[in-house]
């Protein structure tokens, strides 16, 4: 397989609206309908599906055509390809290797660098392989991963973190050193809340409270992580409790006022507190701040700028990650060159040894009075004779496999021996090679 015959189709966060994306991506059930129909894309050596919420990437090695992949795609979602195709992509040859391998590093993630994008090619490329479909795509997705793991390893790109609920632990974490051990009070049920919540949670706390107007709404969240639920008429008391507050209301006036804390910090005003105003409007009184010097108020200014100089250190990783990229694409290259050419030598060798044999027999019946010395001498002057006229060859093909321009040689040599069929019966029957004594 060349690596020019690899290529991807796709839609993804950057060229096509959530409303598209979500009609042709591949849950469960349809991406094992998928596989068990994937050999329905004619010329197709290899497929594999990585389909997040933010990209359903198909990734074909063969001969196919545009038009059979996108018809297997529309006839496999059941949504008509004049709906989608308009936002697609499609990649060909190093343009779909490059690609790949942009995806597993996070360069391509709607939030640069994040990490779960490598685990999501990786869970892409084991269905694939689990429904043995995966075919010629082995090495490139064995390498995209190796690129992934390079990018996190080698560059700060997956460093410097760029959402909120990170940014509160980073703040925080600036300070006591590491908020593990440490109890958080978080006010609120809404979406900002339970992804700061979740965050916390996964920190090792000593303690998660949960404070929200309606305890319906909270249970589910207070379930999911452990957490306690505080109403809010017990807001006072969760404060006192807490190293940390995060409140992410959608209240019309401010939630804490600068009397409510004072009480609720009434004789540990020593202690370090760390109160974090997401809301907009504010939840936190400014005045909060002046109860005490160990007390520290972020607003979402305050944590929203955190979040901007991390996504700028992560950018000036992204030319780090290139590098690696364009390194391994090459070496890619050059292995998918080498590994063609030494098919291909290989199979013109066993071909040219085939035809040696075959027509060594045929002389050796023509001749029976020989001697054994002389029959040995005979094939051996043939064995020497092939490979002199071969040896020319071999050095000028090995050479091809990292010679960009000299790799389309190989299908030519391919198609000039016709060295596709190798059977007994297509070497006996072949007219291209002079059969001696006739």
């Amino acid at each position: 397989m060349q690596h020019n015959k690899i290529q991807v189709v796709g839609v993804n966060h950057r060229q096509a609206p959530l409303a598209v994306r979500e009609r042709v991506a591949f849950g469960p059930e349809l991406l094992e309908r998928a596989y068990q129909h994937h050999p329905s894309i004619r010329h197709q050596e290899g497929l594999a599906i990585v389909s997040t919420c933010n990209r359903t990437e198909i990734y074909v090695a063969g001969d196919c055509s545009l038009a059979d992949i996108l018809a297997w795609w529309e006839q496999t979602v059941g949504v008509a390809r004049g709906e989608f195709a308009d936002f697609c992509f499609w990649y060909q040859g190093t343009e779909a290797v490059s690609h790949l391998m942009r995806v597993a590093a996070g360069l391509d993630s709607m939030v640069l660098g994040e990490s779960e994008i490598l685990g999501q090619v990786k869970d892409a490329y084991q269905t694939a392989q689990h429904y043995q479909a995966v075919g010629a795509l082995h090495r490139l997705f064995h390498d995209a991963l190796r690129v992934g793991k390079r990018a996190r390893s080698e560059t700060d790109i997956g460093r410097n973190a760029l959402s909120v609920g990170h940014a509160v632990v980073e703040l925080s974490g600036k300070v006591f050193g590491s908020v593990q051990g440490r109890s958080a009070l978080v006010i609120g049920a809404g979406a900002t809340a339970q992804l700061v919540a979740r965050h916390l949670a996964a920190q090792d706390l000593s303690e998660l409270l949960i404070a929200n107007r309606t305890r319906v709404r909270a249970l589910g969240l207070v379930d999911e992580l452990g957490a306690t639920y505080v109403p809010l008429q017990d807001l006072v008391s969760a404060i006192g409790r807490a190293d940390i507050i995060v409140s992410c209301t959608s209240a019309a006036q401010v939630l804490i006022t600068k009397t409510m804390a004072s009480e609720a910090l009434r004789g540990h005003t020593h202690q370090l507190r760390f109160f974090f105003d997401l809301a907009v409007p504010r939840d936190i009184d400014p005045e909060v701040s002046r109860l005490s010097r160990n007390i520290f108020l972020y607003d979402i200014d305050d944590v929203t700028r955190v979040v901007d100089v991390n996504l700028q250190k992560r950018q000036r990783e992204v030319s780090k990650v290139e590098r690696i990229i364009q390194e391994e694409v090459a070496q890619f290259q050059e292995q998918m060159g080498a590994s063609q050419v030494g098919s291909v030598i290989r199979s013109l060798r066993q071909k040219a040894e085939t035809i040696r044999v075959q027509e060594l027999e045929k002389a050796m019946h023509r001749l029976p009075n020989l001697s054994e010395e002389e029959r040995l001498v005979v094939e051996e002057t043939t064995r020497l004779i092939l490979n002199k006229f071969l040896n020319d060859a071999m050095v000028s093909m090995r050479s091809w496999g990292q010679d960009e321009q000299k790799r389309s040689y190989v299908d030519a040599v391919r198609e000039l021996f016709r060295l596709n069929d190798l059977s007994p019966d297509a070497l006996a029957s072949d007219k291209g090679m002079p059969v001696p004594g006739r």
